[in-house]
């Protein structure tokens, strides 16, 4: 196969099949275009306007994501301190403590029916 690809590509320029529209090959034929690649175009540019349109959106969604995240790395930067410093290690700790539990509370009930779920399937195919 790889020596019928290279004969190939010997008699008929290597530009044939790679999307480069009409080419003038060493034996003088051209290679047309075809349908795929037209609709391949409009597709290409129903993207593009999706995109030009969603535009705003994104960007305001980056505008508002700002603030927390740089919040957020503002928290762990002096989270990462504190637990290093021995005299503020339980401050930080006790302070942290209800955010962790509340985190525990919400997956805590998804992460059980997961598992319940995989138990429960993994039951009936060995039956």
């Amino acid at each position: 196969m790889s020596t019928y690809t290279k004969n190939l590509i010997a008699e008929n320029g290597a530009l044939i099949g790679l999307g480069f529209g009409r080419v003038l090959t060493r034996k003088g034929y051209t290679v047309t275009t075809t349908a795929a690649k037209g609709k391949a175009t409009l597709v290409k540019h129903v993207e593009n306007v999706a995109l030009f349109f969603a535009a705003p959106f994104i960007g305001l969604a980056y505008l508002l994501a700002f603030p927390l995240v740089g919040f957020a790395m503002l928290a762990w930067i002096a989270g990462k301190a504190a637990m290093k410093s021995d005299k503020a290690r339980p401050i930080a700790l006790a302070i942290a403590a209800p955010f962790i539990a509340l985190a525990f509370v919400t997956v805590g009930p998804i992460v059980g029916l997961g598992a319940l779920a995989w138990t429960g399937a993994g039951a009936l195919l060995k039956a």
